[in-house]
């Protein structure tokens, strides 16, 4: 086991690689939940909301939306009623399963899913410093950590 440094503090106890790691995302985590405390209380889309955009990169299943987020589907539903009923989403029917129904970013839900990437690059370039590898190595670990809890989750 390899002691990391804390740059911050020199006289600290060099902290574990693994407890650092998890200092870290607790750190990002609450800076985040602050940050869209702030946002929430400026606006009428919610927290969670605003997550379902997130992942709304192209029409998804409400289903499989629900499955990615580790919501139970009638939360999405819900949520979903509330995107509709803000112009952000329109449920259309899947083409390839005329029983589902595909949740389907309108004009205003993309940008406001276009204003949420700018501020990701402000929060995690500017405001925490991240190179452009850097963000893109910490995409790919995040990334690779959400499709591991993931399948630990649907086993």
């Amino acid at each position: 086991m390899t002691n990391t440094p804390d740059p911050l503090n020199p006289n600290h106890t060099p902290v574990e690689p693994e407890l650092g790691a998890l200092l870290g995302v607790f750190a990002l985590h609450g800076f985040i939940d602050a940050l869209m405390g702030e946002i929430d209380s400026r606006t009428d889309v919610s927290y969670l909301e605003r997550k379902i955009m997130i992942w709304l990169d192209r029409p998804k299943r409400l289903g499989t939306l629900a499955r990615e987020m580790n919501v139970l589907p009638s939360t999405m539903t819900t949520a979903a009623d509330q995107l509709e009923a803000h112009g952000l989403v329109v449920r259309e029917r899947d083409p390839d399963d005329r029983r589902a129904w595909l949740l389907t970013p309108t004009d205003t839900g993309a940008d406001l899913r276009a204003t949420m990437v700018v501020m990701a690059r402000t929060l995690l370039c500017e405001t925490l410093g991240l190179s452009d590898e850097e963000l893109r190595s910490f995409a790919q670990t995040s990334l690779k950590i959400h499709r591991n809890i993931q399948k630990h989750m649907t086993c």
